[in-house]
């Protein structure tokens, strides 16, 4: 009977000093899954986001009015180039509008964007002709240095005849004034050829 009391008392304390050696063990193991996961999840936090990519772009529309008229001619990606006619001495006020049609149920307006990120962007008309002018329109949207946006210009025709005019919607432009594209540094976003044939 004493052994045998001497025997669980052996046991006993060599179970307990194996759940003790196990406590000890298993404290560091916990703290170092700790740090681990908490250096994964600072990991995800300090992960940075993309932030102004450039905007995708295949359909682009004209609103040009005259007299109160209006007339929309749209250029979807793919077409060579788009054909608007004018008349002889007028003016004509034109807003450009921008979309992403890539899902044509569910067709995306970028001008939003484009306005709220107004430092980041320029829409510039190379106009090639002598027949027309163009000129940034009273109600343009500005950047936050007052820079004309040029979403909204006005042209003015003279005599008749024909010009190709290339608009450039440019993507961080290193200037905002400029008398061709490469004045005007950045990438292009999307680039449109218009034919415009003035007439009596």
């Amino acid at each position: 009977m004493l052994i045998y009391f001497i025997n669980k008392l052996s046991f006993t304390k060599h179970k307990t000093l194996k759940m003790k050696t196990y406590s000890y063990l298993k404290l560091p193991l916990l703290m170092g899954l700790s740090l681990l996961l908490f250096q994964c999840s600072n990991d995800d936090e300090d992960t940075p986001e993309l932030i102004n990519e450039e905007e995708e772009i295949n359909r682009v529309s004209f609103d040009v009015t005259v007299n109160n008229s209006t007339t929309t001619y749209t250029w979807d990606e793919g077409d060579a180039s788009l054909s608007i006619p004018l008349s002889t001495n007028s003016t004509y006020e034109v807003a450009v509008s921008f979309f992403n049609a890539t899902d044509p149920s569910d067709v995306e307006a970028i001008n939003p964007e484009v306005i709220e990120e107004a430092d980041e962007h320029h829409v510039f008309y190379d106009n090639s002709g002598s027949v027309l002018a163009i000129t940034s329109a009273n109600s343009d949207n500005q950047d936050s240095a007052g820079n004309p946006l040029g979403l909204k210009t006005t042209w003015i025709t003279s005599a008749a005849g024909d010009a190709v005019v290339r608009l450039f919607l440019i993507h961080e432009p290193t200037t905002k004034s400029g008398n061709s594209r490469t004045d005007f540094g950045g990438e292009t976003d999307v680039q449109v050829d218009l034919n415009v044939a003035v007439s009596e």
